[in-house]
């Protein structure tokens, strides 16, 4: 397993939210002055310092369990999953030519989202997210990936994600089930007259198959290896449909015209978004 330093928020981790310091704690006066007991020893007062030191580090682990990039989880699945999970990473800071604007909207459209970087990034023509309704997303790439994706919570440049469901490795051999939560704290940077976007992405991971926890220490490096390859696969997915986004918009929806996958509604909100006539044409503002 790896060590669990990785994950900043985790109930038997070594960094919690809102960690309070219980060093230094002593027993109330009224306390040590209490009755003796029937060997005539007073009450130990170290005895009562422990008892109450260990009593708010406890308090504090299920409030630091609660909350996660400053945003509090009242999901029961997403706790599960950030106190226990399996496997935890912080992983590197992605950079790419985009607004916080526009990277907010795409965000908020998964299934356009999908479709987008289908046709622009062909590693993922597989990648299908779909609306079920209520906040929920069905995720398939048609082969090896199968689950539900749905939003957890969100602040101004923070997100956190909740995904179940299965996948499939080593020619379909090794069936692994399990959940994810992965956070993501992104902010905008400007380097002269150009805007980036760079995102923060952590993420943590619950195995549902107990031989699989038994045998993490053989299984940890493949796991790193399909975090490392999916994640690579998104950023360079991210990273040219933000800068089309940013820089031909308009190019960019006369490309998604002749997509035959798109929905109208979806062409429609993003003519509007990016302020392009009907026509084609780039208008003002």
């Amino acid at each position: 397993m790896t060590g669990q330093s990785q994950a900043p928020y985790s109930a038997c981790g070594a960094r919690m939210s809102n960690r309070r310091e219980t060093q230094g704690l002593r027993a109330p006066a009224r306390w040590r002055r209490q009755s003796r007991r029937a060997g005539g020893a007073p009450i130990a007062p170290c005895v009562l310092q422990w008892v109450v030191g260990l009593t708010l580090l406890l308090a504090t682990q299920v409030q630091g369990a609660s909350t996660l990039i400053g945003l509090a989880i009242d999901d029961a699945p997403t706790r599960e999953v950030v106190e226990q999970y399996t496997l935890a990473r912080q992983l590197k800071t992605v950079r790419f030519i985009g607004t916080l604007k526009n990277t907010e909207w795409i965000m908020d459209r998964p299934p356009f989202a999908a479709t987008v970087a289908r046709h622009l990034h062909p590693p993922l023509e597989r990648y299908q997210i779909t609306d079920r309704g209520n906040g929920m997303y069905a995720v398939d790439d048609m082969g090896s990936l199968r689950g539900s994706l749905r939003l957890v919570a969100r602040a101004p440049e923070r997100r956190i994600y909740f995904v179940q469901g299965e996948f499939l490795s080593l020619a379909h051999l090794l069936k692994l089930s399990g959940s994810m939560v992965f956070t993501l704290e992104y902010r905008e940077r400007w380097d002269g007259n150009e805007s980036y976007v760079e995102v923060e992405p952590q993420l943590f991971l619950r195995l549902n198959n107990v031989v699989a926890h038994g045998i993490l220490k053989i299984l940890a490096p493949l796991l790193h290896g399909i975090i490392d390859r999916r994640v690579g696969s998104l950023t360079d997915a991210a990273q040219i449909v933000s800068r089309r986004l940013t820089k031909d918009p308009q190019g960019l929806y006369q490309e998604i015209r002749t997509w035959p996958d798109v929905r109208p509604n979806d062409l429609e909100e993003f003519r509007q978004a990016f302020h392009i006539a009907r026509d084609g044409a780039r208008e003002g503002g």
